[in-house]
């Protein structure tokens, strides 16, 4: 190749490169800038970010009033509200607002236009405060298809359209804005706890120097405090369904049947506040029960499954034991039951354990180890004597000589008295110092495998084959 064809390749190659390194720049060029635009178009979608723990100050104002809170060293609480009645702030709510409002991105913008058709004329505004600071966007109306809700910055300039359940959140009102917890007590802080069911009291119980005491239906009834302290727990986990609205006349409490109520629930705390709940009544296939709070006026629902706490009955807050004495604190133990009589004498200071049967005295002190345990064992099942029912009513027949009669003295010097009038050949009335107790027992708590007679059965047996 001639030398003036090798310098005119050269050149055609240069001018080549030249032109498809430009074709490559301005491409390149282009899918920068179209990048960068997709990136300044999300950018502006989002619409705030900020530290939601840096929140000091939340303002909420929707149809129902304003509402500032503002976080303490204790959490969020309401400082000022021209709502006119009493609430106890859902303090969960308040963190969502913040949550939310803090890197919420929108879904789309539109143009203004008309915002009465967005519900952005009378929006609901949250404001959130990092320091001095403010954060606030306006919520409207969801759209017509339930797929997203019309959100508007302050600068009014772009209408956006945000998702959904944030929407939705955001919008709230003061359903969301109300603690949704039955009682907003702690369950540890309760000391009084009161249910009228069907105009009698279910139960009536008071706390007083970490000890749970009844006043009714059966005073001073020996307490299970684990059983208590579960209903207490439970009934602060439960959690209302909706509000309904407040009362304001009496014919608001006529309309949800809550004029007359079938159920009272009080609980006190320890700060001597009162949570008066009042329920309408109810069938079992209904889906809700209708309630309202006597101290506010609050009108809500809750659920069925909720409820299951109105039929609570005394017996299950009460030791299942008809009387109960520890075998250390007795000197003796004097047991009739039908024709059969002992006496069990215990010096626990002196370990010197006696049994007087009809017809010998027997040292238990001197026997074996087994026989001895058999002797503290016949004591606790009279200690472990439960009960079947209750039956506060009864119209008892105190003319009828009790059949089994449990005399303990203490070592105090106490005396205390356990009797039982049959009712029939299966139940007992049982008596304490004459007193009707309210409690009836089965015949088979004497006589089954834990009962008296057969632990009797069993003590007597291995005195004789120790001999």
């Amino acid at each position: 190749m001639s030398t003036k064809k090798l310098r005119a390749l050269i050149i055609a190659l240069i001018a080549a490169l030249v032109v498809g390194t430009g074709a490559y720049i301005a491409v390149d060029t282009i899918k920068t800038r179209e990048e960068q635009a997709e990136r300044d178009e999300a950018n502006s979608l989002r619409l705030f970010d900020f530290d939601e723990n840096s929140i000091t100050k939340v303002e909420i104002k929707n149809t129902d009033g304003s509402f500032t809170i503002d976080k303490t060293s204790d959490g969020w609480s309401l400082t000022e509200t021209n709502y006119p009645y009493e609430f106890v702030l859902n303090e969960y709510y308040i963190n969502s607002i913040c949550t939310y409002l803090s890197d919420i991105t929108a879904l789309k913008k539109l143009n203004t236009g008309d915002l009465t058709s967005y519900g952005l004329t009378e929006p609901v505004v949250l404001t959130c405060y990092e320091g001095s600071t403010p954060y606030t966007l306006y919520i409207g109306n969801p759209s017509a298809t339930d797929e997203f809700y019309y959100a508007m910055t302050p600068d009014g300039n772009v209408v956006y359209e945000i998702d959904f359940d944030e929407g939705a959140v955001l919008r709230g009102g003061i359903s969301y804005m109300k603690d949704p917890y039955m009682i907003s007590f702690f369950d540890v802080d309760i000391n009084y706890a009161k249910l009228i069911r069907k105009e009698e009291t279910a139960f009536e119980i008071s706390k007083d120097d970490n000890a749970w005491h009844m006043s009714q239906p059966i005073p001073d009834a020996e307490l299970n405090s684990a059983n208590i302290n579960s209903m207490l727990t439970s009934l602060t986990r439960l959690q209302v369904e909706s509000f309904v609205k407040m009362t304001e006349t009496p014919d608001d409490l006529y309309e949800y049947h809550l004029d007359s109520p079938a159920y009272q629930l009080i609980v006190k705390n320890t700060d001597n506040q009162t949570i008066t709940i009042d329920f309408a009544d109810f069938d079992k296939n209904d889906g809700s029960v209708y309630l309202v709070y006597e101290e506010t006026g609050q009108i809500a629902t809750m659920s069925m499954g909720s409820v299951s706490f109105l039929e609570t009955d005394a017996s299950e807050l009460m030791s299942d034991k008809v009387l109960s004495v520890k075998y250390a604190d007795a000197a003796e133990l004097a047991v009739q039951v039908d024709d059969l009589s002992f006496t069990m004498l215990m010096n626990h200071d002196e370990n010197q354990y006696t049994l007087l049967t009809q017809d010998d005295e027997i040292d238990i002190s001197s026997k074996n180890d087994n026989i001895q345990a058999l002797f503290k064992s016949l004591f606790e099942t009279v200690g472990n004597l439960s009960y079947d029912s209750l039956d506060l009513t009864a119209d008892t027949d105190t003319d009828t000589e009790p059949t089994v009669i449990f005399s303990y003295t203490l070592t105090d010097g106490t005396e205390t008295e356990l009797s039982l009038i049959p009712i029939d050949d299966t139940y007992y009335w049982a008596f304490i110092d004459g007193e009707y107790t309210g409690k009836v027992i089965r015949r088979r708590a004497l006589s089954s495998n834990t009962g008296v007679l057969t632990y009797y059965e069993k003590l007597t047996d291995a005195i004789d084959l120790s001999e």
